[in-house]
């Protein structure tokens, strides 16, 4: 068996790049949410709360520290492809129930269902209405 070393490399180094992009991105937005913080924290919080101001890199700092403290748990163990069959299955098996429950009866049995039932019930809403008035 040979493998195909051009896609291997190829693959690899996509992989590293969306990586750094990532880590670059993630390190940008946290120095603006930094500094947003402290542009927010130190005309508001020293005045209302009695707190001393707080630095550029204190916020980034608190920045962090609220991202790892409430930042969501999110489940990395379960893999995407699973994810989404269960949610195709599910899927799948609400359609089924649809099918079976005969919805989207055609116009013909809302019709006449409209003739027997629908209109008296509508009118006597109406009726009910206007004599609580």
């Amino acid at each position: 068996m040979q493998w195909n070393c051009h896609f291997c490399t190829t693959k690899t180094r996509h992989i590293l790049v969306q990586i750094l992009l990532g880590l670059i991105l993630t390190l940008t937005l946290g120095l603006i949410f930094g500094f947003f913080v402290m542009l927010l924290w130190n005309p508001i919080v020293p005045v209302l709360f009695g707190f001393h101001t707080i630095t550029y890199w204190q916020s980034v700092g608190l920045v962090i520290m609220l991202r790892l403290l409430f930042g969501g748990h999110h489940n990395y163990h379960k893999q995407p492809d699973q994810e989404a069959a269960r949610c195709k299955t599910h899927f799948s098996k609400l359609m089924e129930s649809c099918r079976n429950t005969n919805v989207g009866a055609s116009h013909v049995d809302y019709e006449t269902w409209w003739e027997d039932e629908g209109k008296i019930s509508l009118e006597k809403y109406i009726k009910d209405v206007e004599t609580k008035k």
